[in-house]
């Protein structure tokens, strides 16, 4: 919304009531609930419902946003006039003009007590300014020469016009004071200056009312990927860019990892880790505190590459920081060389305060998330939420007619090497069997640590027939494997479904006899 159509949104746009108005202006006094219902002959009820109506119509919040938002489009005034002397008469004041000119003093006029505008003229009945005369209930004429000037006390000329001043100087009384030419001119610079600040608190209003409403949505955002698109979506609308993105500080902090984007390429996206480059618009950010501005980047001495082929021009990005630690960098981009206010890039660092505390919280939920789902030693899946896979894929298969296999690991002698030589080289093996495990796995497969020295395999989609190749693979693989001490083999066990049970519990019970079976049988081996 430009400033220019702010002054008009009273008689365009929105209407109140005169009981909205008169509710607005008794909380602008500070009066409650129960003082405003007394004084309006309204139930408490009644009085909340119209609050909601008000809100509504003025699109915010809460009703002291709505009292300025009331001020910001010129329904009131910004501060509540004295009570007027009892003993003086009214200042009865006329206006001729109802321009632009004449709708800026008529807001100002209007909510003055101890003013009574007696009429207003205009010689255009399409004038601007007529339906909020109208709406005012003023007595309107087309031709002021028929207008009573003995009982105007001030009459404002607001139509700029050196013959029309001429004109009402001959008819007004000596005791009538004209305003017009210099002082109109006067009158009008103070009140279109006061329409300008007006709007401008206006405006950072809606902008902080954003930043709240952002605030009140990423409070309940516990992924990663929600949460840094939220604020990517809520910066590119509020400060205008068409594009943006935000980039997390891998845990080497020496490169970077896309978290969002928007507005860019599919190549843009594909791109989701780089390292910095030493003098890049990374590394310049990644050693600033504060936002920075580029009209544009061309003018650079090493321009972005992935940036100039996506053709951005303009970037606005600041970095995001949490006790003096960067944790990543909020990015802001438009197509075209543009120019951006002192008040934005203030408003952009606000926000990035926003960001930055979202980044760091929701880290850490993903952390404790991730340490209560996997085992801390081996990094695989432990033991409960292992379980719950194998579950889920029981459930599956048996509302499908699938099949899958389990199955039960273990490291042979495990004991005796944690004997021989300790415990800290016995949790080494388990992370190195664990490795192993992982990466002769299929994607597909769940991979978990069952307990001790046992791992156990959830391999969908294949029956014993079909999985005891691959655990015979396991096997060999880890026997072959170089270990710093000794020799480390392991001894797997296999169960599927349907064949060797209906239930999970069934199935594990079975893949671990057939573990120890094959222990018994001299271990390094599968038994299914």
């Amino acid at each position: 919304m430009s400033d220019d159509s702010l002054a008009m949104l009273p008689i365009d746009s929105v209407l109140l009531s005169p009981l909205e108005l008169a509710i607005l202006k008794a909380i602008q006094k500070g009066k409650t609930d129960a003082e405003i219902s007394s004084s309006l002959d309204l139930t408490q009820q009644a009085v909340r419902r119209h609050l909601k109506d008000i809100r509504q119509k003025l699109n915010v919040r809460t009703r002291g946003h709505a009292v300025d938002r009331a001020v910001a489009l010129g329904f009131m005034n910004s501060f509540v006039p004295s009570e007027c002397d009892a003993s003086q008469p009214n200042l009865r004041v006329g206006v001729v003009g109802c321009g632009r000119g004449g709708v800026a003093v008529l807001h100002i006029l209007k909510e003055n007590p101890c003013i009574d505008i007696v009429f207003a003229s205009d010689a255009n009945p399409d004038a601007v300014g007529v339906k909020l005369v109208n709406r005012l209930n003023i007595p309107f004429f087309t031709d002021y020469s028929f207008i009573e000037t003995e009982n105007v006390d001030v009459l404002v000329n607001v139509t700029g016009s050196e013959k029309v001043t001429a004109e009402l100087r001959k008819m007004l009384s000596p005791e009538t004071e004209l305003m017009g030419g210099l002082s109109a001119m006067l009158m009008w610079q103070i009140t279109e200056e006061r329409r300008k600040r007006l709007a401008e608190r206006n405006r950072t209003l809606r902008e902080h009312e954003s930043l709240c409403h952002l605030g009140e949505i990423i409070e309940n955002i516990d992924s990663m990927a929600d949460a840094t698109y939220a604020i990517v979506d809520y910066a590119s609308k509020l400060l205008n860019m068409p594009a943006g993105s935000l980039a997390i500080c891998d845990d080497t902090g020496e490169g970077m990892i896309l978290a969002a984007a928007k507005g860019f390429s599919k190549n843009f996206n594909d791109a989701n880790r780089w390292k910095i480059r030493k003098g890049g618009l990374t590394d310049i950010l990644l050693n600033q505190t504060t936002p920075l501005f580029f009209a544009d980047i061309e003018d650079l001495p090493d321009p972005n590459p992935i940036l100039v082929s996506e053709g951005v021009r303009s970037v606005l990005a600041a970095p995001l920081i949490i006790q003096r630690t960067v944790v990543g960098i909020l990015y802001l981009n438009d197509f075209k060389k543009k120019e951006i206010r002192t008040e934005d890039i203030s408003l952009f660092s606000l926000l990035t305060i926003y960001a930055a505390l979202t980044v760091e919280r929701v880290k850490s939920i993903e952390k404790l998330w991730h340490q209560s789902q996997h085992d801390g030693l081996t990094g695989l899946l432990n033991h409960h939420s292992l379980m719950e896979q194998i579950e889920k894929e029981g459930d599956r298969a048996k509302r499908h007619n699938g099949r899958f296999s389990i199955l039960m690991i273990d490291i042979d002698n495990f004991k005796s090497y944690n004997d021989s030589f300790g415990h800290l080289e016995g949790n080494k093996v388990l992370k190195a069997v664990s490795r192993l495990l992982i990466k002769t796995a299929r994607v597909s497969d769940t991979v978990g640590r069952f307990g001790g020295e046992e791992f156990c395999i959830l391999v969908p989609e294949l029956d014993k027939d079909q999985v005891l190749p691959f655990a015979e693979r396991l096997v060999k693989t880890v026997a072959e494997y170089e270990f710093p001490n000794r020799e480390v083999t392991i001894s797997a066990g296999v169960a599927s479904f349907p064949e060797n049970g209906y239930s999970v519990t069934e199935l594990i019970k079975r893949a671990d006899d057939k573990l120890y079976q094959a222990k018994r049988e001299g271990k390094n081996r599968v038994c299914g």
